[in-house]
């Protein structure tokens, strides 16, 4: 618990130090609990983009959304979906102070 609570850091640029600033969000880059943590953190990502309804299925099976380590595809069989899929992850991102970067990857 002391490994994420209380953090300060500083960026060092050409030698030069920026002012000590509070971490508040996130996992340490490397640290052995990180992956756990944010496995438990984005499982309710997850889940709520599944109960959704909407994306790609195979089957009964949801692959709307593939994820691997800190990477997740959004797969949408239609324009609509696909806006449905985005609405959730900004839902999800002011719900628990989550910046996600979306890439749009047309085929």
């Amino acid at each position: 618990m002391n490994m994420y609570t209380g953090q300060q850091v500083r960026v060092s640029w050409n030698g030069i130090f920026s002012c000590n600033y509070r971490v508040t969000n996130g996992v340490k880059q490397g640290g052995i609990l990180s992956p756990i943590l944010f496995c438990i953190y984005i499982d309710v990502f997850l889940l709520s983009l599944h109960d959704s309804g909407v994306g790609c299925f195979i089957g009964e099976y949801f692959v709307g959304a593939l994820a691997y380590a800190d990477d997740i595809v959004l797969l949408a069989p239609s324009a609509h979906a696909m806006r449905r899929l985005l609405a959730i992850c900004e839902e999800y991102g002011s719900e628990y102070s989550v910046s996600l970067m979306l890439i749009n990857q047309n085929v």
